[in-house]
């Protein structure tokens, strides 16, 4: 399952939290077997959301006394913006699912995900509009639009179980109209395919957060982009991870100009942008 450089947009519609995750060729890797007489043996045997979603799941099928292993070959980092725990949690129930034969739809995996913790729209094999606590919206959006990024993290970790129970009532519906206006901006960017709107989207989104999770770099990363011809940036709302929207052919050339003068020492690397769905082994790149 791909990963995310956080979001392209994220707050409220109607009151309700949504989100468009931004899912990027950078992949959690999971398979599950059948080894009879073992039961549910998941690892590391730290997965913990992973196992409580399979077990819903197994419930849900019908064979809670299935014999499975399921293996975490390669974890996305966590508390970044990642989406480490949905990419995990969906891979494997896509890969259980296909095991016993009982395919999952995106709306069914994303509705066993989310009766573990609010999760990421990348269950969709483009991007999607989900309302990420309750799954009350679930919107496939389409295709994105051609877009490389430009993934940056100057450290640190965020605690999404934390973030996830503050209480930001008063500042979300201070931004309501703001976020309405990026979602709308967002849909039309993707319906017409073009990566301008969806830079636009994710800026504004990307400020308006500033005011629940503030991100002391993000101006300065803006102006650079700005001079750079980024399309726009965009970051992780639960997470540490800013990008930089760029149009794939001139990525590479603003390459040097925005590591060489972007503030401190961030990690970084160059991803696509691309939709999300399970892949399975002949199709990852």
């Amino acid at each position: 399952m791909p990963g995310t450089c956080g979001e392209l947009v994220q707050g409220t519609l109607d009151g309700v939290p949504c989100l468009v995750s931004c899912p990027i060729d950078l992949f959690a890797e999971v398979s599950v077997v059948a080894r009879p007489g073992t039961g549910l043996v998941l690892a590391p045997p730290s997965m913990s959301k992973t196992h409580r979603a399979v077990s819903l799941a197994m419930e849900s099928l019908g064979c809670t006394g299935a014999d499975v292993h399921i293996h975490r070959h390669h974890a996305l980092p966590e508390g970044k913006g990642y989406a480490s725990s949905s990419a995990d949690i969906l891979a494997a129930l896509f890969a259980l699912s296909r095991l016993l034969g009982s395919p999952l739809s995106p709306e069914e995996a994303t509705r066993l995900a989310l009766a573990v913790e609010p999760t990421d729209s990348i269950a969709w094999e483009g991007l999607a509009l989900l309302a990420h606590r309750d799954g009350q919206l679930m919107q496939p959006l389409g295709p994105p639009p051609e877009l490389a990024v430009l993934v940056l993290d100057w450290g640190g970790f965020v605690d999404t179980l934390a973030f996830n129970s503050a209480d930001c009532t008063g500042t979300l519906a201070r931004l309501a109209p703001l976020h309405k206006e990026a979602f709308a901006t967002l849909q039309a960017g993707i319906a017409s395919a073009d990566p301008v709107l969806v830079g636009q989207a994710a800026t504004q989104s990307a400020l308006a957060h500033q005011a629940i999770l503030y991100k002391p770099q993000l101006e300065s990363v803006l102006q650079l982009a700005k001079r750079a011809g980024a399309l726009g940036v965009c970051v992780a709302h639960s997470g540490t991870l800013i990008g930089v929207l760029l149009h794939p052919e001139g990525a590479q050339e603003a390459l040097p100009y925005l590591l060489s003068r972007l503030p401190g020492r961030p990690a970084h690397r160059l991803c696509r942008v691309i939709g999300g769905g399970p892949r399975w082994p002949q199709e990852v790149p």
